[in-house]
This record gives C-alpha cells, sequence and structure tokens, in this order.
C-alpha cells in the first residue's frame, strides 16, 4: 500500500467461499463483499457463493456489510490484469452506495464516480456548492448510447487531491481495477 492518508485499505481474502469454504469452479459467478469491522481500518473483501448469498451469508462478528458485487472466477490464462470489478460492476457499487450516510461509504463512492469519470462511464454535468439544503455536490449523468442516461448526486466529502490520488491507487492496486482508458 502507498502511504497516503487514505482510509480505503482493502484487504483480500482467499479464492473460497467464506460460508462453505469450498473453493470456486472456472467461471462459477458468485458475490465480494466488502466489510468493515469496527476499529479496523481496512476493508475486508470476503467471496460467497450464490447458494450462500441467497441463504443469507454470515459475516465474520463485529463486520457490516459496506458494498458487494458479482463477479467469476476468470478461465485459466485470462490476464491477471483483468480487473476484478468490471466497468458495470463498479457502475453497480456506485449506484448501491446512492443512500450511504456513512462518511466512510460517501467517500468511496465519491471516489467511485471520479473512476468512473475516468473511464467515461458518466460525466459531469455540474458542480453544486454547499448551501442550506447540503453540503457541496457533483451532478454526473451516465453515458448511455443515445444520450440521455440518468443523472446522479454524489456528495463531495472533501478530500484533498493528495488525499484522492492516494485512495484511488490503492483502490486500483488491491482490486485491480484497469488503468487503460482511465
Amino acid at each position: 500500500m502507498s502511504s497516503s492518508a487514505s482510509p480505503y485499505e482493502i484487504s483480500r481474502s482467499q479464492e473460497t467461499c467464506a460460508g462453505s469454504g469450498r473453493e470456486f469452479a472456472v467461471g462459477e459467478e458468485h458475490i465480494a463483499a466488502l466489510l468493515e469491522t469496527a476499529g479496523e481500518t481496512a476493508l475486508s473483501r470476503v467471496l460467497y457463493s450464490m447458494e450462500a448469498w441467497e441463504a443469507g451469508a454470515e459475516f465474520p462478528d463485529g463486520a457490516t456489510l459496506f458494498g458487494f458485487w458479482k463477479r467469476r472466477v476468470p478461465e485459466p490464462g485470462e490476464s491477471k490484469k483483468t480487473p476484478l470489478v468490471s466497468d458495470d460492476e463498479i457502475f453497480d457499487l456506485f449506484e448501491q452506495l446512492g443512500d450511504a450516510t456513512q462518511g466512510k461509504q460517501i467517500g468511496f463512492r465519491y471516489l467511485l464516480a471520479l473512476m468512473l469519470m475516468r473511464k467515461k462511464k458518466i460525466e459531469l454535468e455540474r458542480a453544486l456548492p454547499a448551501d442550506d439544503d447540503g453540503p457541496a455536490r457533483l451532478v454526473v449523468r451516465q453515458k448511455i448510447k443515445g444520450g440521455g442516461g440518468p443523472i446522479f448526486e454524489v456528495v463531495d466529502p472533501k478530500m484533498d487531491d493528495e488525499a484522492i490520488g492516494g485512495a484511488i491507487e490503492e483502490l486500483g492496486q488491491v482490486m485491480n481495477f484497469e488503468q487503460s482508458g482511465a
């Protein structure tokens, strides 16, 4: 990890189901969950089979769900540079965090928005300054073929440029986001 002031360290789990302990088969879809534990700075990435997830995945003591996405086990020979999270999965996580009220989740969603802008998946419509109705926000639009994608507001957590850069670098390294086209 880089030595930034970022609160977004993410530790990876093994490539087995946290519920059953079984290894995933090549091509198998499963859920990657980010868990937050009180008193710890790092988020944990834990994997669950679809069956375990749908049956009500149990998290380690003291852990709460931060966010999740569906992924699949890559085929043998697929590049190690294949992102753990596709652009669509990043966008799903971005949408999922839309109702976030905790500072860490708000900041994480902001970073996802910046990544999606760099990947040209969303575009900035305008920036709204802080006012009586709330904090400063970015208004972004999802880019879809034919135009007219949905609009989202993203709270600006007031991170400085160094913290943003460090956090994005850490997220990219830990979650293996592809940097091409970014």
